[in-house]
């Protein structure tokens, strides 16, 4: 079978004859109403829609070259890039699932048998030596046979729908286990670059050697003054205070927003996989039977692309200084120098974690998925819980 392990890529186990076309899909989100009545099905997808159009938009100004002053918006949207969570391919998986579950609710399996268990009760009652009780024996065997056709049409469309419901449900929950892979190993690079301080001390390095060619400066044009020569160092101690404690903050704010999608996207994995579990142990179950699972997976669907409160509030930089432009200027070098460093990681796909994996599977075929809880994850001496609050 063939396989891609990029995140979100092919689905290959696809049924081409039930994929809906553009314009089916579309009517279907936009005019057909929930079951709760709470308007259309394309709602439930509007904060995931709304989160790809501001990514679009963040990634044409980058490619336009516009300057991003705002910091908060280059860490966010560059974690959300990188993370793969915000995908024009997981919205199309999510309202194909919708789709299909519809369809497959919308299967009347209880007319026809319904009136094969009325006519096979008044069969019953008829005398097939009668003339007239025979021809009414006969026609309501030719109407049990008609609703039995019916019934066998229902369950083999059934069947491919619900193997069409489990191939995507799989897909979303494989991805989502990539996903949370490549948060984990991000963390990991995050927090090693922070107790590693190299970074940091090539960044204060850089502000001494700033200091020394501005005085080397000063020397040219005539003597430098023990004054100014202390004023230069009050100002090169405090511009090392403040941009280790920004770089030590910015580490600290992507890898928290790192951590909440981990967990958001564990916590819809882990709901797939006990419910596809549920799925596997019922084989032989009737299809309108399992109806309501399915269901099930679509509300942790629509839960995943919803009830996301991704929330990141880096610092302001606030110098004591008269030399805040400094600031301004090595924090876009460092978060540059982060997000290409993250990216060079996910294109190797390294694995950063030494000794025994510890993830009890690595098999995401696996049922009973074990995932590690926030208190197990350590950011330097603190231990870092992802928040999740209205943004």
């Amino acid at each position: 079978m063939k396989t891609d392990k990029s995140i979100f890529g092919l689905r290959f186990g696809a049924n081409e004859v039930l994929v809906p076309v553009a314009g089916e899909l579309n009517a279907f989100l936009e005019n057909t109403k929930k079951d709760d009545g709470r308007g259309p099905h394309n709602s439930d997808l509007a904060h995931y829609r709304g989160l790809l159009k501001d990514l679009a938009a963040f990634e044409k100004h980058q490619q336009d070259a516009v300057a991003h002053p705002d910091f908060r918006e280059t860490m966010f949207y560059g974690v959300l890039r990188r993370s793969s969570f915000v995908s024009t391919v997981l919205l199309s998986s999510v309202a194909q699932y919708k789709y299909h579950v519809h369809t497959l609710r919308s299967l009347d399996f209880r007319k026809p048998a319904a009136f094969i268990r009325s006519a096979e009760d008044e069969m019953g009652r008829l005398n097939p030596k009668q003339k007239t009780d025979a021809v009414k024996l006969a026609r309501l065997q030719n109407m049990i046979d008609d609703r039995n056709k019916i019934l066998g049409a229902l369950q083999k469309r059934g069947t491919a729908l619900i193997a069409e419901l489990s191939d995507i449900a799989l897909y979303i929950r494989d991805n989502l286990i990539r996903i949370e892979k490549l948060c984990e190993a991000s963390i990991v690079i995050l927090v090693e670059l922070q107790v590693g301080q190299r970074k940091e001390n090539e960044l204060i390095e850089d502000i001494k050697t700033h200091f020394k060619d501005h005085l080397r400066d000063y020397l040219h044009q005539g003597s430098i003054t023990k004054e100014l020569l202390e004023i230069a160092k009050k100002d090169v101690a405090a511009l090392s205070q403040e941009l280790s404690s920004l770089f030590r903050d910015d580490i600290y704010a992507l890898t928290g927003l790192f951590e909440a999608i981990h967990d958001h996207t564990a916590k819809s994995a882990r709901e797939i996989n006990t419910l596809m579990g549920t799925i596997s142990s019922r084989k032989g179950v009737r299809v309108e039977e399992n109806r309501e699972i399915f269901t099930q997976i679509e509300q942790t669907l629509v839960s995943l692309v919803s009830d996301f409160r991704f929330e990141l509030k880096p610092p302001r930089i606030r110098s004591t200084t008269a030399y805040k432009h400094i600031l301004v200027e090595k924090r876009k070098q460092t978060l540059a120098y982060l997000f290409e460093l993250l990216e060079r990681e996910r294109r190797t796909g390294t694995s950063r974690r030494s000794g025994e994996d510890r993830r009890k599977i690595k098999d995401p075929d696996f049922e009973g998925i074990e995932l590690r809880n926030n208190k197990d994850r350590r950011i330097g001496k603190r231990t870092r819980r992802s928040e999740k609050v209205p943004s």
